[in-house]
């Protein structure tokens, strides 16, 4: 999973993607500066504000894509 956030995180050009947890709550990133991966955590800040959430890598269930199908 650690390997496939990097890899998200870095495409060029960046598309948005959701981090999606085991418990079903979903976090959208879209702005790859605002992400921070650890080596068993992933740090995603809420743009626009104070607000950022620390999760647990093996609390991710799946990455799906931001863009509409």
């Amino acid at each position: 999973m650690r390997e496939q956030l990097r890899q998200l995180m870095h495409r060029d050009p960046f598309l948005p993607f959701r981090v999606v947890l085991t418990s079903g709550k979903e976090y959208e990133v879209v702005n790859p500066d605002l992400v921070a991966l650890g080596e068993s955590e992933i740090t995603i800040y809420v743009p626009k504000s104070d607000r950022w959430v620390m999760l647990r890598l093996n609390q991710v269930a799946s990455l799906e894509s931001a863009q509409p199908a």
